[in-house]
């Protein structure tokens, strides 16, 4: 064993002296061996009529020396880029310490205290037809060299992107290959980081006095309003957004296009417009009451109720399946089975649509009473004992987890969400930073702020003891938190 691991362990570092002499030359000529450019394209099927092609995501399976040497380019690409501010805050796909959850928290809390100051909010989402697939390549190279990307390594970028050909996989079928025109190879390292250089500056073209946020090309442009400005600043920014396409050759989807209204849920129903409100290049944007947007449903007065009972109804489906297709008597591979294919639809993001109302949280709660109560071991035992044998615990609480471990993301730095934005500390003058210090709550209309992140688990937040608090680690964070009774501060009748 002693000299397997000594032969392995030279074997490595031989790869990687060959490894570094190959990228080394690669750079100095700017050049790629032709099998590198080569990609086989996997269509993965999304959604819709699988015999249209059109709904199929082309997914390159590239080489792998190559995607090595991606990786490295791509740290030493993002690193300049984050140095010198180049990529906007609003972009937050594919970026440190970014998510489709800070993405999410930040708009759904704008969009929160907007309503509770008795302000109008609309939303428009835009899609691009097929935008990776579409990046003209002069245009994306010209973008890199006025962002500073220069020298030996635009000329390397230059191969990448260039004189690339591709062939359809389908199981044991093969195409012939075809050369690759335009766009960045989907499934590469490099592509994802080209592409936010590539939209990049949509936001300084189009924002204007309106806000925008990005992941990848899902974007997002929305007006906070009480007047008839807000709505003339915002079809202005999707006028703006327009003529950005067209500069740079991303076609705009207009049928995939939408407004969503958000109105306080105590004006009349006569106050929310069903007309159109905004056009995308002469087309009337459709008028939605409810869209997903990065996989978590909002309606029309942010209650998250539409978006609960949608994973509520999956995850009781995918419970049926579940136990019509197994018999099996093993605890643990009941277990994992909710964990892994059950128990995700129910916590995908639920920092941000966490309900605080007893009712939803108890509809939620169901689900995992259901799934144990249907083990036929131990189904006459109590909801909690069930959960002990099978090492579970409550739904809720698992939230509670989930949002205070946000809590200690945002105030140690460690994702994009400013504290200062959100929070308000109280410092007793008598302490020093590392003692104790409180959260305060704001005070104003809390009906909608219930529902909000940055409010709902202050209290708890403001209990947990000092030792848990000032976790060296998340690591640490997280074990110390686990022997905290938070039972206290939960609001659903899972102890019942």
């Amino acid at each position: 064993m002693i000299y397997l691991r000594y032969f392995l362990n030279n074997v490595v570092i031989s790869y990687r002296r060959h490894c570094a002499f190959v990228f080394n030359q690669c750079m100095n000529h700017g050049y790629l061996p032709p099998v590198w450019l080569q990609a086989f394209v996997a269509p993965i099927f999304k959604k819709g009529d699988k015999t249209d092609p059109t709904n199929y995501r082309p997914v390159a399976l590239t080489c792998t020396m190559c995607k090595i040497m991606e990786t490295v380019i791509k740290d030493q690409i993002l690193d300049f880029l984050l140095h010198n501010k180049l990529i906007s805050k609003h972009q937050h796909g594919f970026m440190r310490q970014h998510s489709t959850a800070t993405n999410l928290l930040e708009c759904a809390h704008e969009w929160i205290v907007g309503l509770s100051n008795s302000n109008n909010i609309d939303v428009v989402y835009v899609d691009f037809s097929k935008a990776f697939d579409s990046i003209v390549f002069s245009k994306l190279l010209f973008k890199l060299e006025q962002y500073g990307i220069t020298g030996t390594l635009l000329k390397w970028l230059s191969s990448f992107i260039n004189g690339r050909t591709q062939r359809v996989v389908i199981e044991n079928c093969f195409s012939s290959f075809t050369d690759v025109v335009s766009g960045v190879p989907q499934g590469s390292v490099l592509g994802p980081i080209l592409f936010l250089i590539f939209i990049n500056d949509i936001v300084s073209s189009c924002c204007g006095n309106t806000k925008v946020k990005l992941f990848a090309d899902d974007v997002k442009l929305y007006s906070i309003y009480n007047c008839e400005d807000g709505m003339l600043n915002l079809q202005q920014s999707v006028d703006k957004l327009v003529y950005w396409s067209s500069i740079w050759q991303l076609k705009v989807n207009v049928d995939k296009c939408h407004v969503l209204s958000i109105r306080n849920r105590n004006k009349s129903k006569d106050s929310r417009p069903n007309q159109c409100l905004y056009l995308l290049d002469g087309v009337p944007l459709s008028n939605v009451s409810f869209i997903s947007d990065l996989g978590v449903t909002f309606n029309s007065n942010l209650s998250f109720k539409l978006h609960i009972s949608t994973i509520i109804t999956k995850a009781l489906q995918r419970v049926g399946v579940f136990f019509r297709g197994f018999n099996s008597r093993r605890l643990d591979f009941v277990r994992k089975t909710f964990v892994t294919y059950i128990r995700p639809l129910l916590k995908y993001n639920s920092i941000v649509w966490n309900p605080a109302h007893k009712y939803l949280i108890d509809k939620i709660e169901s689900v995992q009473r259901q799934f144990t109560k249907r083990i036929v071991s131990i189904s006459n035992l109590s909801y909690l004992e069930r959960l002990q044998i099978l090492g579970l615990v409550p739904l809720e609480l698992r939230r509670l987890h989930f949002d205070l471990i946000q809590y200690y993301k945002i105030f140690n730095n460690m994702t994009s969400l400013n504290q200062s934005d959100y929070f308000t500390h109280h410092h007793p003058s008598s302490f020093s930073r590392k003692q104790e210090s409180f959260l305060i709550k704001p005070f104003n209309k809390p009906n909608y702020l219930l529902t909000s992140f940055f409010y709902r688990s202050v209290d708890c937040w403001n209990s947990l003891p000092l030792s848990v608090k000032n976790s060296t680690s998340l690591h640490t964070f997280k074990t110390k938190l686990l022997t905290v009774d938070l039972s206290l501060y939960l609001i659903g009748s899972a102890f019942v």
